[in-house]
């Protein structure tokens, strides 16, 4: 009986210790090195000039969508992909750094109907991993966001990043992680396909370089992407989509 007593006792115990490790782990990296995350003017004309209007695009999501991590307005992600496109485009960027996707809809998606976009992109989902938003919750929420969107919009959904390869999460707490980023992706990818918006695999595309070469990818606070960070990730973007398919 004491035998079996002390058996009970450590498989209560293990997974206690994990989760007091994982609190901790937490607390560090929250207590890590940060960035100026000020908002970046990012909206405005970019691309070329060209004759006819330019394509009206905008961003929403968190901190990937809103530059953090970026030099300057030059090196954030929607000004890359814009200047990708080859083509005038009108930038509006209503991003907003640690949005969760439930911020999004309650916040971001009422402004965009003033817009008046001809393409949208979504750029949210790691905040939701690291908070731990459920299943049941991501899902929902973010269906709601993507059935918000404005009616004959193309859209683009990109899925969430690598987190398991993010240098300022110590292990386990890195691996948990990349765990719970791959569950959330996959909604966004079941959403994608159920809505016929374009899904971009960003975790896919760019995690491998990212986990290679941390310091060249991340910026200072190790967390967010760099400017050749989010160079990858819209050479992923613009593998997926290109300036015809957001034209209606």
């Amino acid at each position: 009986m004491p035998s079996r007593r002390r058996t009970v006792a450590a498989v209560v115990a293990v997974p206690v210790v994990v989760l007091v490790v994982l609190v901790v782990e937490i607390q560090l990296a929250q207590r890590a090195p940060t960035l100026d995350d000020r908002p970046l003017e990012l909206g405005g004309r970019v691309g070329p000039a060209g004759p006819g209007p330019a394509l009206r695009v905008a961003w929403l999501g968190d901190s990937t969508a809103a530059g953090v991590g970026a030099s300057g307005p030059s090196g954030a992600l929607p000004v890359q992909v814009a200047e990708g496109l080859g083509r005038p485009v009108e930038l509006v960027v209503l991003a907003v750094s640690g949005a969760r996707v439930a911020d999004v809809v309650d916040d971001q998606l009422p402004a965009l109907a003033a817009v008046e976009p001809e393409a949208v992109f979504v750029s949210v989902g790691a905040n939701d991993t690291v908070h731990f938003t459920s299943l049941r919750s991501f899902e929902r929420s973010y269906r709601a966001l993507v059935e918000g969107l404005p009616e004959g919009a193309r859209v683009v959904l990109l899925g969430v990043p690598d987190m398991g390869s993010i240098p300022r999460l110590a292990q386990p707490l890195r691996a948990v992680a990349g765990w719970r980023g791959r569950q959330l992706d996959e909604v966004v990818r079941e959403v994608a396909a159920a809505t016929g918006a374009a899904y971009v695999d960003i975790a896919g595309a760019t995690g491998p370089a990212f986990r290679a070469e941390p310091d060249r990818f991340y910026a200072g606070d190790e967390y967010h992407p760099s400017d050749e960070g989010y160079r990858r990730w819209a050479e992923a973007v613009l593998d997926t989509v290109d300036s015809a398919m957001l034209v209606g």
